[in-house]
């Protein structure tokens, strides 16, 4: 586990900055909303707020398996100690978070389909297809094989990464829920108007933040796990 975490915070230390930026773009929507949006007058915005505070953290690893498409390559050029410069790091991540796009889609529906029967299939297809953004394979059922490959060959290591993710970006909008606000009252005051903003604010922020430092650790895990092809 050491070496796949080093290699993440390396990969991580390196291309901050491109991947960042394209954080950023995915999440541009929350990012907008959260950002610009009024202090609510009352408890229907607030609790609008706060929901899409906690739906927003709870779905973040979509975008997150997405730019593991941009993080793989990068991934690979430290291990392989050829590093790029920012600006064909920058080209290289546009190209494989749109290459990663299509199968993260189907992801998400596997994982969706999987929940709809029993939570556990939704959750076990979760790590499965973890590293499916990190394939180069073509098509859209082979990059999710290559990704049950990998996490087969360290299934604890892929376990261990996909649930340290999820705890990160759920506690992003539980730290400062249960600090701030708490259950809204009927009648909330002022302060907890103003707290139901704050919450969004910081899950708008947060959630892009961390989600570079999430896929650098899912691309790490990939790239330590290479299958034969």
């Amino acid at each position: 586990m050491r070496p796949i975490v080093a290699l993440a915070f390396r990969t991580y230390a390196r291309y901050v900055a491109p991947l960042t930026l394209l954080s950023l773009v995915l999440f541009a929507p929350l990012l907008a909303y959260g950002l610009l949006s009024k202090t609510p007058g009352e408890l229907g915005p607030a609790w609008r707020m706060v929901m899409i505070a906690w739906g927003a953290a709870a779905t973040a690893w979509i975008a997150q398996y997405m730019l593991v498409g941009a993080a793989a390559p990068l991934a690979r050029s430290i291990a392989d100690a050829e590093p790029l410069g920012q600006l064909a790091a920058l080209r290289v991540c546009l190209g494989g978070v749109v290459r990663a796009v299509l199968p993260t889609l189907m992801v998400v529906a596997a994982i969706a389909m999987g929940s709809i029967a029993l939570v556990l299939p939704g959750l076990v297809l979760g790590v499965l297809l973890s590293l499916t953004g990190a394939s180069t394979r073509s098509g859209l059922a082979e990059p999710m094989l290559d990704s049950v490959a990998r996490v087969r060959s360290n299934l604890k290591v892929a376990i261990a990464s996909v649930g340290a993710i999820l705890v990160v970006d759920l506690a992003i909008v539980t730290v400062p829920f249960a600090i701030l606000l708490g259950p809204l009252s009927p009648r909330p005051t002022p302060e907890e108007l103003s707290a139901a903003q704050l919450i969004l604010q910081i899950v708008a922020i947060g959630i892009p933040l961390v989600t570079p430092l999430a896929a650098c650790l899912l691309a790490a895990v990939a790239t330590t796990a290479r299958p034969s092809d």
